[in-house]
């Protein structure tokens, strides 16, 4: 499914912005109204989308899990992580994530989900998403700031490889 999605979506762009904070001439409005009629995101309770704002990490579990469909799941009963409990908004989404191995959360068992996702942790979840399909990254990093040591480098340079990301124009990616 993902793999469809790669490059910039086809999208029909409405009349009116979905949002009130997303003006049609914001750099990913094109994206943002993709996400929007897909489903993936439906922004705020107060009609914004808020695009300058980090996405916290159980926000990017329920983003991944709309992006596949919103497939059937059922949660276990007992927590995977120790900081996410079952009456949490986001639990199956990101049980569901963790069942599909996308995530492993954090070594000491949390998952950490008002933390904001990190750029490299979302490569590395797009990466898993995919499967962790057969990758071989480039001796020589792509972005003058993701090392070939960068825990997510191979992850990061997927993504560039399937133009998922181009990076920032100052070539740097801010994992």
């Amino acid at each position: 499914y993902f793999y469809r999605m790669a490059g910039s979506p086809e999208v029909t762009l409405p009349k009116e912005s979905p949002f009130k904070d997303v003006d049609p001439s914001f750099p990913f409005y094109k994206e943002i109204v993709w996400m929007h009629q897909r489903g993936i995101t439906t922004g705020y309770w107060d009609g914004t989308f808020r695009p300058h704002d980090p996405v916290n990490r159980d926000a990017m579990a329920a983003f991944f899990y709309r992006l596949n469909g919103s497939p059937q799941f059922t949660p276990p009963t007992k927590p995977t992580f120790s900081d996410v409990p079952t009456n949490h908004p986001f639990y199956k989404e990101i049980e569901w994530m963790a069942a599909r191995g996308i995530t492993t959360g954090y070594p000491d068992g949390t998952y950490r989900p008002l933390e904001s996702v990190e750029r490299g942790a979302m490569a590395a979840f797009f990466y898993r998403m995919q499967g962790s399909p057969q990758f071989t990254a480039p001796s020589t990093p792509s972005f003058k700031d993701v090392p070939t040591t960068h825990p997510f480098y191979k992850e990061i340079e997927w993504m560039k490889a399937r133009s998922i990301t181009t990076g920032w124009s100052d070539g740097t990616f801010r994992p």
